[in-house]
Order: C-alpha cells, then structure tokens, then sequence
C-alpha cells in the first residue's frame, strides 16, 4: 500500500464555557485534521490536536511532526494490516497526537481496503452497541449542583462524576452526603480530586467517604506510587488519569498495582493500537479501562468511541465532551442521547463532511 497524498489542516473551536482543570483554563481547543489517501483512491481522516499542558508535545511540534510523517509516507510502502502499520512507524518517534492522527486515518483506509472482510472484528473484536456515558459536574453550590445532577439525570445519564478537593473536606463529605439522600442508589457517583490530597488525608478522606458507595475516585493524589500505597489501603477502589504519562506507566498500574480503574486518553498517550492493546492487557488482569477524551473534535472522538466499544464492561466512558463546543469541524457522528452513544460497526468510519 501506498500514501499518495497527504495534507494537513489546522483548526480552532470554540468551548461554550471555559474548562478549568488542575493545570489550565481552556477557552479553545486546536489542532490538526489530516486528510490520507492511499493508491486506489481510499481516503482516511484522522485527528491531531495535543491538549496544551497535558501532551508531551506542543502544537508546533506536532506541525513538524506530520510534516516529517508526510515526507517519510511518500517514500515507503505500508504494511497491508493495522498492527504491522503500527510496529512498521513505531521506529519513526511520531508524537502521541501525530501517531494517534496516522493511525486513524490509516484505520479507514484499511476498511475500505478490506470491505469483503469484518477488519473490525479481526482487530477490535466484538464491539458493544452502546456505550455509557459519564456526565461530569465541576465546583459550584451544593444547591447548583444538586440541580445539574437532576437535569443530567432527565437526560439520560446514570454515572455522574463529581469534582471534590475544595479547601475544606467537610464540604465535599456534605456535598456527596447531599447526593445520596436527594438521589439514593439511583446513580452511579464518580469523584475526581485531581490529585489535591496526600497520601496521609486521602487514606482519611476516603475512609470517610467510603460510607457513600462511590464506584471509585480518581487521582486522589498524584504520582503512581502514592496511588499505589492509597489503593492498597481504600474501600473506594481507586482510578489513575493524570498520573499515567506513557504506555510503560499504564502497564506497570495493569500489572503492578491495586488500583482497579485505569483512565485512558489515546490523544495524549499515543495511539489506537497501543490502547487497544491495554485494554486486552487490563482485561487478563479483571481490571478496567476508560476511556476519556481530551477535548478532541469530533474526528477524533470518533476512534475514542471505537475503543470505548470494543471494552467488554458496560461502565461509562468520559465522552460527553462535544456539547461543550460553540462549533465544530464537522458533524458528530456519535452524539451523547439519554447517556449513551449507539456504535454501528457496520457504518464505521463515519464520513466526515468537513465544515
């Protein structure tokens, strides 16, 4: 197989409101759309957009990056299959958003190559048909809070992920007390601490909140072997995001760890196949992965809802991010209704009508 075109397109989107993380406040999000297209006419798309203060990489660097990967494709042959593709480029250092973008887009071209045969099948194995979705509520009142909780719950979502680590503990404890007795076991409750405790008060926070069945907590402190020791120790079984910079890390908290739940952004670790493999990995060893996005338009939310499709548990997956955007590239395919996305294996890839 050969490249024979190759472009790159930058774009901007606007977000409805600004996203305040532990590390920035995002008002756009930006990135790259490549357009490949193989010797018989096929053409991939796929998504390149590095989330700034996440990814390794800046969007300059990621610029060069793919103008490195279009000079390289337009003197090899690619291999015939996905994972050969993704052995064949591992020795070209692309970066995590470069690698993810390439190997999306080769993904589509490699099932239009293949119509006669179920590729996805062969690589992904049996997709679900319907994925959950986790909404997401941020700081605010007890009293705001509580109300977006009841509408997220009128439109369909049954996992709502909390934001805690405000300067007083005794106002999380309330706020997640206040939950329960509004809403009982009606839903599942996700915390989020993005890593503002210690090893010492996290073992104390959670024990407390432990009384509140909370399906678990991410990052309740920062670093993999302060995790560890947390989660060796928590009735609140524990999720690692942040923490997790490389392939090497997430599979040392497959095989290393007690922690259960293993949040995974494709954009920012490098890859389609390298997470699939993960979650093959995580599954051998009855542990979960999510699969989150990092902001990414709906081009590249597109492949994360593939890989949230081809898990084997019906948790819900961080996903409900295109809503947050004033526009978009182009349509998305895979819109968040009553929770959930449905998944139509056999209308995959989707096509993408660039606005």
């Amino acid at each position: 197989m050969t490249i024979k075109d190759f472009k790159s397109t930058h774009f901007s989107i606007d977000l409805k409101t600004q996203f305040q993380s532990s590390k920035q406040t995002l008002n756009k999000r930006s990135g790259f759309i490549i357009s490949m297209t193989d010797e018989l006419g096929n053409i991939g798309i796929g998504e390149c957009s590095p989330l700034p203060q996440f990814s390794k990489e800046s969007i300059e660097l990621a610029s060069n990056n793919l103008n490195e990967l279009k000079l390289r494709l337009s003197k090899v042959q690619v291999m015939p299959d996905l994972l050969a593709i993704s052995n064949q480029f591992s020795a070209y250092d692309l970066t995590s958003s470069v690698h993810f973008a390439f190997e999306q887009a080769i993904l589509s071209i490699l099932i239009s190559r293949n119509r006669n045969t179920n590729l996805l099948t062969e690589n992904f194995g049996e997709v679900q048909p319907q994925i959950n979705v986790n909404a997401v509520v941020g700081f605010d009142s007890t009293e705001n809070i509580l109300h977006k909780i009841s509408e997220k719950i009128d439109s369909g979502y049954s996992t709502i992920k909390v934001k805690v680590g405000r300067p007083n503990f005794d106002d999380d404890f309330e706020l997640i007390k206040q939950i329960r007795l509004k809403f009982g076991n009606s839903i599942f409750i996700r915390l989020d601490a993005s890593g503002k405790w210690n090893i010492d008060t996290a073992k104390q926070y959670l024990n407390l909140l432990s009384e509140f069945n909370i399906q678990y907590i991410e990052e309740p402190c920062s670093g993999f072997s302060s995790l560890q020791n947390v989660a060796n120790n928590s009735r609140i079984p524990i999720a690692v995001d942040e923490s997790i910079r490389s392939i090497t890390n997430a599979v040392s908290v497959i095989n290393d760890s007690k922690i259960e739940f293993i949040v995974l952004k494709p954009m920012i670790l490098g890859g389609i196949v390298s997470t699939l493999q993960l979650i093959k990995t995580a599954e051998s060893k009855h542990k979960k992965i999510i699969i989150s996005s990092s902001f990414e338009s709906a081009v590249g939310k597109s492949a994360l809802v593939l890989l949230a499709a081809s898990s084997k548990h019906n948790l819900a997956h961080g996903l409900s991010t295109s809503e947050l955007f004033v526009n978009d590239v182009c349509e998305d395919h895979f819109p968040v209704l009553n929770g959930k996305i449905k998944f139509d294996e056999q209308n995959y890839p989707p096509k993408f009508l660039l606005y």
